[in-house]
């Protein structure tokens, strides 16, 4: 059977990861899961078996970073040359693994298909067009000579490539089956600038591609929404299939591996909504495993056959739920705020110092230079009991506009304290130590240090992380250049405190180690349980550290069910997620929140040296009332 008559039947359900499957399979000894292509075989193999196993009827060959800048590595490692003959042998080698698992289970009765994979080539400042398309031709040339019939381009910030792989493979196979996946990270844009809208409508509508649609770089929620949205825009061409292969959330660090979130059940649930949608091609990027890609094959049969169910008409014009959506996450801007306030005193630290309970607001600075609702928001804070504005620097290695710079503004245009997050990610020891420079002539003393965020996994071969320091060394740093520079008025710092980890005793451990080079309080994970008040209550009593309970208003049912499953760090409880009716209204779900904010706020009370509050989609209203109402005198 060829895949176009497969698809006028079915939806074709693709494997999951293979990266970062492959690493947790083998504990990331090798340089890449291509590595292994050549030197231990069996174990693509088998992860290929797996996913079929568990019901991919498309597989993709391991082959995403087969080339040549991966060749040379790997053969380097191994003590081999790396010519041209061997880097052709390098990409098919790659491809006969996962023809011979599709070939395999065609044996066994099953409809299985294997695809050629290409991802983006490695493109620094020094390289050309012409180079880069060379390489390219390369790769596909390889491919066509072993057969290769199907083709998946993916993880591609643009169309740039895309398109012109297609038209290539094209000339050389008319009748061949080509699929381009664009990589957004959340706010929509791609790592060259492009909005997502754009670039699918761009490669829809080339008439050189079989299938559209995203692939890594986003949760499932966020692709729902991504697609629904273009879709109710944009249409699709009737002959082009949509495809949709989301990440399973979103990744922390641990340990120095990205670790993503444990979803399996929720992401079947999105995986239907996006067959809902119109999805022909569905499947799983990073950190996805067989178990997701079962998941969503039970979800899509159904308990009444074996047989995938048929595509369902792309939805042209409205989309039921995104409109209304968009309206109840509209943000509101209170008019007449108050004229600006002199700069006050830090009251923060001197609170802090005579031990009375203090109050933190963080507001996240804008994607775009547009400051005027974040100043407004800011501005509402003013007559209220809090004691410090905090600024995230980037959460999810998302690009916003700077934090300490944003802070000296907030500070100015309010006089409230402000306390900028200084991430390690992004700038080495010279851009940190220029920054923190910076701040302390505008007056700025508090600073929150954090790690960061890691930079998403299909970025990273194109946008570098720093990590100069970790949040400890960055301690020891600050806690240095209070000693040469600062000495008469230094700055306050405190760290993150994810109280959700395994072993308290390794937390307790590692907050004695902050507290040793400087820190001088901590935030929180936002808090939700009464367990949680109790392992933050045993780390404070071990290390007598002043922390402030986190509180972030879950303002939905949508957002408590995002936070619950694709948020890593955050846990969630069922009894707070039962407590939102899906059906509820903004009004509704603002009183819940508020609610669950006070019985942790007055639980808290005596665990806590204050409250950290976390704005959710810039409701500074919401924040303002419930530190008006919940928060005791």
């Amino acid at each position: 059977m060829k895949i176009r008559d497969y698809l006028k039947e079915h939806i074709l359900l693709t494997d999951g990861a293979m990266g970062t499957y492959f690493d947790e399979q083998t504990g990331g000894e090798f340089v890449c899961s291509e590595e292994a292509n050549l030197f231990q075989p069996d174990i693509i193999a088998g992860i290929h078996q797996s996913y079929i196993e568990a019901g991919a009827a498309l597989i993709r060959s391991n082959t995403f970073s087969a080339n040549r800048k991966t060749y040379r590595e790997i053969m380097s490692k191994h003590g081999q040359e790396a010519d041209d003959a061997g880097f052709v042998r390098f990409v098919q080698k790659g491809y006969a693994i996962a023809r011979e698992a599709a070939e395999s289970a065609a044996r066994d009765g099953k409809v299985v298909f294997a695809a050629a994979d290409i991802g983006p080539i490695y493109e620094d400042s020094e390289s050309s067009q012409e180079e880069m398309q060379e390489e390219y031709r390369e790769i596909v040339d390889a491919f066509l000579e072993m057969g290769a019939d199907i083709f998946v381009l993916e993880t591609f910030p643009d169309e740039r490539y895309v398109l012109f792989l297609a038209e290539y493979i094209r000339g050389k196979r008319p009748d061949a089956f080509v699929i381009g996946q664009f990589s957004f990270v959340p706010t929509g844009y791609g790592r060259t600038g492009f909005h997502y809208k754009t670039v699918l409508k761009k490669a829809a509508g080339s008439g050189l591609l079989d299938g559209v649609g995203l692939n890594c770089g986003i949760g499932a929620a966020h692709m729902e929404r991504f697609l629904r949205s273009w879709l109710e825009e944009s249409g699709m061409p009737e002959q082009v299939v949509l495809t949709a292969l989301p990440n399973c959330g979103y990744p922390q660090i641990v340990r120095g591996h990205a670790v993503y979130s444990d979803s399996v059940a929720y992401f079947g649930e999105k995986a239907a909504n996006l067959a809902e949608l119109g999805a022909g091609i569905l499947g799983g990027c990073c950190g996805t495993t067989p178990e997701y890609i079962r998941e969503i094959a039970g979800k899509l049969r159904g308990d009444t056959g074996k047989e995938m169910p048929k595509i369902r008409p792309v939805r042209r014009k409205h989309v039921t739920g995104a409109a209304e959506a968009g309206a109840k996450d509209k943000r509101t801007v209170e008019e007449n705020v108050s004229e600006t306030k002199a700069l006050r005193q830090n009251t923060f630290l001197q609170k802090l110092k005579k031990g009375e309970s203090v109050i933190a607001v963080e507001l996240d600075p804008p994607f775009d230079a547009q400051m005027d609702k974040l100043v407004n928001g800011a501005r509402l804070l003013a007559d209220t009991p809090v004691d410090v504005i905090t600024i995230a620097d980037s959460p999810l290695a998302r690009s916003r506009a700077d934090a300490l710079l944003t802070a000296v503004k907030i500070q100015q245009e309010t006089g409230i304290p402000v306390m900028p997050h200084l991430a390690c990610r992004d700038r080495n020891r010279i851009a940190i130590r220029s920054g923190l420079l910076g701040a302390y002539v505008n007056d700025v003393r508090n600073v929150l240090v954090v790690t960061g965020d890691p930079v998403g996994r299909d970025e990273r071969a194109f946008t570098k992380s720093v990590f100069d320091f970790n949040s400890i060394k960055l301690m020891e740093f600050l806690n240095s250049l209070n000693g040469e520079l600062f000495a008469d008025d230094p700055f306050c710092y405190g760290g993150a405190l994810n109280q959700n980890g395994a072993r308290l005793d390794k937390i307790a451990e590692r907050m004695k180690r902050k507290i040793d080079a400087g820190c001088q309080f901590f935030l929180t994970q936002p808090v939700y349980s009464e367990e949680e008040l109790e392992r933050l209550a045993f780390l404070q009593k071990e290390t007598g550290a002043k922390i402030l309970i986190g509180i972030m208003p879950l303002v939905s049912y949508r957002n408590a069910l995002f936070i619950k499953n694709e948020m890593p760090g955050i846990h969630v409880p069922d009894e707070v997620l039962a407590q939102y009716s899906p059906d509820g209204s903004r009004e509704e779900w603002e009183q819940t929140a508020a609610e669950i904010s006070k019985t942790v706020i007055t639980a808290g009370k005596d665990v806590g040296a204050g409250y950290y509050f976390m704005t959710p989609f810039h409701r500074v209203s919401l924040i303002k009332r419930i530190m008006e109402t919940c928060v005791p005198e």
